[in-house]
Order: structure tokens, then sequence, then C-alpha cells
């Protein structure tokens, strides 16, 4: 038998109080060095060439022309690249994201993919040349259709179950007093941080140095010494300043093609992505479709609660938006279901970005209380007061701290909930209309 026991947090004066960054001087003044503008003796440039087809094969990658242009130290493609040890499950959990796996075989899998790396003297030689560089494709027909209605969308079990269930669901809401059946959709996201994904690599006396922008050193360092088969001790990754990630900077195709490219050249080759590429080789929310039914008795109180949610993923990495997630921890009815679907389309694989699952997943949950409210004629607060569990939903273990319940009541008591209007459209200010709501 587990006893679940509280205690109260210690007040330590963090909350509340300024505090220098100590890196706060360098960034405002300009000082500060970020992955991209670090100066090395001797540095190469290289420029990533993207397929303009959305689904196909390389049929030639025609090098002889750009090899000849000014300054072009190397074209690395599918055919002289090196080879990658990619059957493995890194630190994370996970196998590695083909996308990052670069030039190892002739597939297109999806638009803006890296069919060559090419290297030059200069960054503005390795893009001249690269631009020029032509690949020959035999192209595919392709699907990038994204709807609720995909027969061949399923169940995933990402880092969570894909399906959870109690209850007699159907029951539950034959029984229901109030039905709330709604779709909610979501439009694909991408980090779109400040900075740019940009790495330099280099060989130093038989070690492997990364200089990076990334959001864990170590995750990077394990991804590179298992696709190079390295010694760990042999590999080193700084990464000074990041300027902004949200979760899409892990370890993709500009430090891996930087890699192989210091490898062949033994000198430093530097790789930065540009805004364009960023938005095919370094992750996106996917976009997404959620089916809520709420049914709840006369009171509010929750009967039967089903969220399906669905994302997409490309056809080389499985990967899925747990957007359903958040209804199994967030609020109880005696029957309970929650699916986190997904559909391979041929598209950029999706990755982790900021509150993955929860962002989406909320905003369908909490739309659809504050539907239910209105059918029930119960405040939207109360509503979620009546249906918080002491419990987990699906899992039935006691809580190790909730305060969600307190947090509503001090919230609403804070923001003047209870002398608001809660009719639509009638409060203004000048030109604009005023609401107010919870979530």
């Amino acid at each position: 038998m587990t006893t679940a026991t509280t205690r109260p947090t210690a007040v330590t004066g963090a909350v509340g109080t300024a505090h220098t960054r100590v890196e706060g001087r360098d960034k405002v003044t300009g000082a500060a060095r970020y992955a991209g503008e670090i100066p090395f003796a001797d540095l190469a440039h290289g420029w990533l060439v993207l397929s303009t087809v959305a689904r196909g094969r390389i049929l030639s990658v025609d090098t002889a022309s750009v090899l000849g242009m000014p300054g072009v130290l190397a074209v690395l493609h599918h055919g002289n690249a090196p080879r990658l040890d990619v059957d493995y499950v890194g630190m994370l959990g996970v196998p590695p994201d083909p996308t990052a796996a670069v030039f190892q075989n002739d597939r297109v899998p999806h638009a803006g993919w890296p069919v060559a790396l090419v290297v030059a003297e200069t960054p503005e030689q390795a893009r001249e040349a690269a631009e020029a560089l032509v690949v020959t494709y035999e192209e595919e027909p392709h699907d990038i259709g994204f709807h609720a209605g995909r027969p061949d969308a399923h169940p995933v079990d990402g880092h969570m179950p894909g399906v959870t269930e109690k209850g007699d669901l159907e029951a539950g809401f034959a029984a229901s007093a109030h039905v709330v059946d709604a779709e909610y959709t979501t439009p694909e996201e991408h980090h779109a941080m400040m900075e740019p994904h940009a790495a330099t690599a280099l060989w130093d006396g038989g070690r492997l140095e990364v200089v990076d922008s990334n959001q864990g050193t170590t995750w990077v360092v394990d991804e590179l010494v298992r696709m190079f088969q390295l010694e760990p001790s042999a590999v080193r990754v700084r990464s000074e300043h990041v300027g902004g990630g949200f979760g899409s900077k892990g370890v993709r195709a500009h430090q891996v093609s930087a890699v192989m490219a210091a490898t062949l050249l033994q000198r430093p080759v530097r790789v930065v992505l540009t805004r364009r590429q960023m938005f095919s080789l370094t992750g996106h929310r996917s976009p997404t479709t959620q089916r809520v039914r709420l049914g709840a008795d006369a009171d509010g109180r929750l009967r039967a609660l089903d969220h399906r949610s669905l994302s997409r993923t490309s056809t080389v990495w499985e990967f899925v938006e747990p957007s359903a997630g958040v209804a199994r921890v967030m609020y109880d009815a005696d029957a309970h279901r929650t699916a986190n679907e997904v559909v391979r389309l041929d598209v950029p694989s999706p990755t982790w970005m900021r509150a993955p699952g929860e962002a989406p997943g909320s905003f369908a949950l909490e739309a659809a209380l504050d539907e239910l409210a209105e059918r029930c004629g119960v405040d939207p607060v109360e509503l979620r007061l009546r249906n918080d569990p002491d419990r987990g939903p699906v899992s039935g273990l006691p809580f190790a701290g909730r305060d969600v319940a307190a947090c509503f009541r001090e919230g609403a008591r804070r923001f003047g909930w209870a002398e608001r209007d809660p009719r639509p459209g009638v409060r203004r200010e000048g030109r604009w209309l005023l609401g107010t709501g919870t979530a």
C-alpha cells in the first residue's frame, strides 16, 4: 500500500525578486557570440540542398559542374556520404529521426528533404553552387491530405498510452441530461525562434568538437556518438548561447552534415540553416483535429468524457502530438475515453513544441467545457470545480499535489469574475468588444 503525503512548499523568495542574468550584459551589448558567429581558422562553409519534389527517389546528382565553381571543396550526397548507424534507441527513448540521418539512401519522403551538402570556402560560394546543383528525381504521387475522416488513422503509444478507457461510454452519454459533441482544429505551428540553427564541426587531435545551438548538449553528444560510432570521450559539444529553441533544437541535419564534411575535409565546417530551410528540417507542431464529447447530468457533473485527437506525422518517423493527454488528468467522469491518433503523410516530421499536447489539447477540452457550461446554465468556473478530481481520472492514483481548484477560486476572486456580465457582445471600449473567460 502506498500512502501519499503532502507538505507545505518552502518559501525561498525567488518568485517576485529581480535577479541579474549571468549572460545579460553580453546579450544586450551584442558581445554574446552565437553558434553561427564564433570564428575558426580555415573555416569552410556548407549549404544544404533540399528536394523540390514531395515524394520520389533521386536518379542523379550532377556534381561535376558545381565542383568546378569558385571555392567549391566538396559535394556530399547519398552516393558518397559516410554510412551512419541509425539502428538504435537514443537517450530520449526513441530512434533517430531520419531527417537528421542525412544522405543515407535515394528516397525523398517530402518536399524540403536534404539531398546534398555543398561545401565551399565562403558561404556565398557554397550558396551559389548549391543553387546551381542539378538533382534529377523520379517523382511519385504524394499524399498530404489531413482531415478527421482519414481511414488510415491509428492510435500511437508515444510517451503515454495511445488509448485509455474506463466505464461504458455510450451508456454514460445516453444517461446524460446535457451533451456536447464538437470538433476543434488547430493549425500547424513552427518554432520560429530568433536564432536559426547553426553548427560548426571540427576534429582536434582525434576528438570531434561541435559548436552548436541546442537545447541539450548531452543529448546531441549521445546521438552523434551513436550515429558515427564514436567513443563518448571522443565527442565534445559546446552551446554557449541559444537564441531560442522551443523544442526544435535537438539533433538536426545541419550538425550531422557538418560532421560528415569536417571528417572528409579535415578542417572546420559550418552549416547554418536559412529561415526557409528550418520549415522542413527542424520539426513543427502538427495540426490537429479533435473531437470532444461531454455528457453531464442536470447539475453539470460529467457522466461521460470522450476526447479523440488526430495529428499527422511523416512517413519516415512516427511522432504523435498527445493532445488527448490533457483530459486524462484534468477532469473526471464515470465513463472516460481518450485517444491520440496519427496519420502518416508525405510531410516533414513533427516534433516537440512548447507544451506538446497540452497546448492544442487544452484548447479543445476547455472550449468544450465552456459550451457545456452554457448548455447546463452553470458558471464556467463552478462547472470546473464540480468536476475537479481528487485522483487521476484514468490512473486512479492520488495526486502528489493538486491546487487547481484553489487557483480557480483565487483567480476568480482577484479577477472580479463574479461581477462580470457573461453575455457576449455587451462590453465595449471604443471600437473594441471585450469578453471574459476561463480555462
